[in-house]
């Protein structure tokens, strides 16, 4: 109940007891909430089964079919953002109900309980020293061969306090990739999921958004509108057509999310001419990594390019790329 709402269920040495931090009792009370909620969502899930042929009537063999959902709640005071972010973050207005396309997000956030959507899975090449601990910390050395698959120190130091504490039930963790000027080019394709026919980019992709780990970051650290060069389908990307997020991906007042204009001259391109930054085409592992099959060398998508700019340091901060997320037009 409300009893010893005060008293949180760590040791005193235990870190994360600040104020404003729910104590075990809150936690419970709203672990007891989730739980009812779930109940009632089994229980209709169960009178569901108990109507005859209820598996047709209620099963989606298309997984790509439209979605309607209502309009937002707060319509008329939605946040300032770019058409193709309003879009992607409430919906495309038909009538009185909005739709949803299909949409793809990679992310190496923990828990990642899938293999085959963390960011890894998007690379074509640059990155480097992706088997080693999260513990263990990453030399400069590392950084110089390419973007590194890391966590803030931040992050490390709070997770071996935490793990002194029998880890407190934590399992987040967040891994990102990160890289400096030395770390050279990042190069992404991002799928289609479909065998396409034709190749301007903005014919099947509306929209593409990088995020950055939601954490403190110092005053001079890589700016994701600024110190970031992007390029789409083969066409740089204007500094003018990167902008940020207002209203999704903030922390602390801090947003952490942009958006990166399709040029009007980008292209996609078949999963079987994919060529690294160094020009070699790619082994049928990794097709089959990026989400094709060595049978399916026509599947289409689309190549980003991100590079850190000049000023960037790893003493400042690094350029952090956390979260990849498209949508198909």
């Amino acid at each position: 109940g409300f009893q010893e709402w005060d008293k949180f269920g760590a040791g005193d040495g235990c870190p994360g007891r600040s104020s404003w931090h729910p104590k075990k009792q809150e936690h419970e009370l709203i672990g007891w909430m989730i739980a009812m909620h779930m109940v009632h969502a089994m229980e209709l899930a169960h009178a569901m089964m108990q109507e005859p042929n209820w598996q047709e009537r209620y099963s989606r063999d298309d997984f790509n079919q439209v979605l309607h959902y209502p309009p937002p709640i707060n319509n008329n005071k939605l946040p300032k953002n770019d058409d193709s972010v309003t879009q992607l973050l409430y919906g495309y207005k038909d009538g009185n109900e909005y739709n949803m396309k299909e949409t793809s997000c990679r992310t190496s956030f923990l828990p990642a309980v899938d293999d085959s959507k963390v960011l890894p899975s998007i690379v074509v090449s640059g990155l480097a020293g992706t088997d080693l601990d999260m513990m263990q910390e990453r030399p400069n050395e590392l950084y110089k061969r390419g973007w590194v698959l890391d966590v803030s120190k931040v992050e490390r130091n709070t997770k071996k306090k935490v793990e002194q504490c029998g880890g407190l039930g934590y399992i987040d963790m967040k891994v990102a990739l990160y890289g400096i000027p030395e770390s050279g080019t990042l190069r992404l394709w991002l799928s289609s999921n479909d065998n396409v026919f034709g190749e301007e980019a903005r014919d099947f992709f509306d929209s593409l958004v990088i995020c950055e780990a939601n954490e403190n970051r110092e005053k001079g650290a890589c700016q994701l509108n600024e110190d970031m060069q992007y390029i789409v389908g083969g066409e740089r990307v204007a500094p003018k057509d990167v902008s940020y997020i207002a209203g999704a991906g903030e922390y602390l007042k801090r947003k952490t999310c942009v958006s990166v204009g399709i040029p009007d001259n980008a292209k996609i391109t078949r999963l079987g001419n994919v060529e690294t930054i160094g020009g070699d085409l790619l082994s049928d592992k990794d097709k089959r990594r990026l989400g094709g099959s060595v049978e399916t060398d026509d599947e289409m998508g689309l190549l980003v390019d991100i590079t850190a700019g000049p000023r960037v340091s790893r003493e400042k901060g690094a350029c952090c790329v956390s979260h990849v997320i498209w949508e198909k037009h």
